[in-house]
């Protein structure tokens, strides 16, 4: 009998047709991810994995607004009618310092189904961490923070290989360096549970019977070929499925900086994975909403049955994301002065290509400011051409792209040494 499991969750960033003119696409169809604070390390995450794009590209590596104008930005880009994703390293950076000043927050679109369902974790918030934090000796005052704020789930990033016994293998093989490891992110799960099961008495204690807010908690899984055969897809499932989780989302691995090109897959391996995930979604069952990122992109993807648009990455044309840059004044007159503060670019994990700014116009009589995105239509629409054409065959263009300008040669040679781990 085939299980009966949760619909599959994906991305969603709109769903445009290629064909129509950018002009005629409405701010309210466009997301922006605005990237606050790219800042990794001690205050942050806690990491420096070396496959991270923040540490990667120079564009975005160690910069941000000032914390003070990003809820400005946000809130003026909102008012234009711009979806905003205010985005930074981990939800509980600077102990939790973004929470208090942005609240509830959402890294991006999850839905479900042919009619794009939003999934719970677009109920309430969502804080995304690698972990690290929720090990510090405040983890309890970040998870009364997370709640009080309003965020109803948290997502981690998982690192690490499942043995035949359902184990995770921590010994010291996992291929990527730096990152936080699965050992240690079943230590938070168990403080999470902990917290979630001494909210629940707190509740009964005063006569709540019906409290909702314990938090569901999401984990990332990053696939390459460490971890890509079916045996190893099916592990994960029974693992996360003994660890009580409530979304399970797999996401492709991306070679950023070039460390690691042995563990890329090609695209009959991710077709081969589209397959398998299928399969177990229709043949094990789930105590977890199974989700695939649209980072796999559009070889095999038919397989999944989802919606024709999803895999066709809206980069560039529905999606885009607002990076810090140095400012520059570009033009004063008659007590106003226009300043570019940031770039804007197509693809938010590889960002490029560029393809417009970020604008602060200031009134400098009444020390007041504005922000507003100055798109290149000309490149979109040629960016837009290119994927029409072919030039870029794949839903998810980012290696292509990647390829295309050399995106591995231009990371800083002072980078390209290994990173130690930090575990």
């Amino acid at each position: 009998m085939p299980a009966q499991n949760t619909p599959i969750a994906y991305d969603f960033h709109g769903d445009a047709p290629f064909t129509t003119p950018f002009k005629d696409i409405k701010p309210e169809d466009i997301h922006i991810y605005l990237d606050l604070d790219t800042k990794v390390g001690k205050n942050t995450c806690g990491q420096k994995c070396t496959h991270c794009w923040f540490v990667n590209y120079e564009k975005v590596y160690d910069k941000s607004f000032d914390m003070a104008e990003g809820p400005l930005i946000k809130e003026g880009l909102e008012s234009q009618g711009f979806h905003v994703y205010p985005r930074y390293v981990d939800s509980f950076a600077y102990d939790g310092e973004f929470m208090r000043i942005y609240g509830p927050a959402n890294n991006r679109e999850f839905r479900q189904e042919a009619d794009h369902t939003p999934t719970e974790t677009m109920e309430m918030g969502d804080a995304w961490t690698s972990g690290r934090p929720l090990l510090a000796d405040n983890y309890v005052e970040l998870l009364d923070l997370a709640r009080e704020s309003g965020y109803g789930t948290i997502s981690i990033t998982y690192h690490g290989v499942i043995d035949e016994n359902l184990a995770v293998i921590d010994d010291g093989s996992y291929p990527i360096k730096g990152v936080f490891s699965g050992s240690l992110t079943e230590e938070v799960l168990r403080r999470i549970t902990d917290y979630n099961e001494l909210q629940k008495s707190k509740a009964l204690a005063d006569g709540d019977h019906e409290q909702t807010d314990a938090f569901r908690v999401n984990i990332g899984v990053t696939v390459g070929k460490h971890n890509n055969s079916r045996e190893s897809l099916e592990r994960y499932a029974h693992y996360f499925n003994r660890l009580g989780v409530d979304t399970v989302r797999f996401n492709n691995f991306s070679d950023h900086g070039g460390r690691h090109p042995e563990l890329q897959m090609s695209h009959e391996e991710i077709e081969e994975v589209y397959r398998d995930l299928k399969w177990l979604h229709e043949n094990v069952d789930l105590s977890f909403q199974l989700a695939v990122s649209e980072d796999f992109g559009t070889f095999g993807i038919k397989a999944m049955g989802f919606p024709g648009h999803v895999g066709w990455c809206r980069a560039g044309r529905q999606l885009f994301a607002a990076i810090p840059a140095d400012q520059e004044v570009l033009h004063e007159s008659d007590g106003e002065r226009r300043e570019k503060i940031g770039d804007i670019v197509g693809c938010v994990n590889t960002f490029e290509p560029h393809l417009g700014i970020l604008v602060r116009t200031v009134d400098t009589r009444e020390h007041s400011a504005s922000y507003s995105l100055e798109f290149d239509h000309e490149g979109i629409e040629a960016f837009t051409a290119k994927r029409l054409s072919g030039v870029y065959k794949d839903g998810c263009f980012a290696r292509e792209l990647a390829e295309e300008q050399g995106l591995v040669s231009r990371v800083p040679e002072r980078r390209r040494l290994p990173i130690l781990t930090t575990n």
